[in-house]
């Protein structure tokens, strides 16, 4: 242990590791035990990116425009028109409040999907419209024969999404 004999009468000054070495593997068993047991305990999921749509290749989208109504200094009041980039209905203007613009708003994008062979249609929303308008557009479309829902962003300002904010 730390003891000296001899004829040196006096005090020895090295330092005992023994006790020390067996707290430091003790620990060390310990946290090897402990780490894996914590860090399964949280499963968060996982986003799924989908491969970028080639358009290129000739296939034809529906794109739904989903504009805001915006207070004079710029903050969010409520989701403004929707409006489908079909040629036919591209004067029309509809919203997810009245129960009847929704519905007709599902008779055009269930007749606009049904032609196309790929069933996906692209939204292009005001960066400002929190998501649960979005969602409730995404489920209007599913229900309505969309297979697929997308959220399309651009750096630049989409004309369309300018008008749709101006009314």
């Amino acid at each position: 242990m730390g003891m000296s004999v001899g004829s040196k009468g006096g005090v020895k000054s090295d330092i005992n590791v023994t006790p020390l070495v067996d707290i430091m593997l003790v620990l060390l068993i310990i946290f090897i035990i402990v780490t894996p047991a914590v860090n399964n305990s949280v499963k968060l999921p996982l986003a799924k990116h989908s491969p970028k749509v080639d358009k290129a290749s000739g296939a034809v989208y529906l794109t739904v425009y989903y504009g805001a109504i915006k207070g004079p200094d710029g903050e969010f009041l409520r989701p403004g028109a929707i409006t489908i980039d079909d040629n036919a209905a591209r004067q029309k203007e509809f919203s997810l409040e009245n129960a009847a613009s929704a519905a007709e708003l599902g008779d055009w994008i269930n007749k606009s999907v049904s032609s196309l062979e790929d069933k996906r249609i692209f939204v292009k929303a005001d960066a400002e419209i929190p998501f649960k308008y979005i969602n409730m557009l995404f489920q209007l479309a599913r229900k309505n024969g969309a297979d697929e829902a997308s959220i399309v962003t651009n750096e630049g300002e989409d004309k369309r999404l300018k008008e749709a904010n101006s009314k």
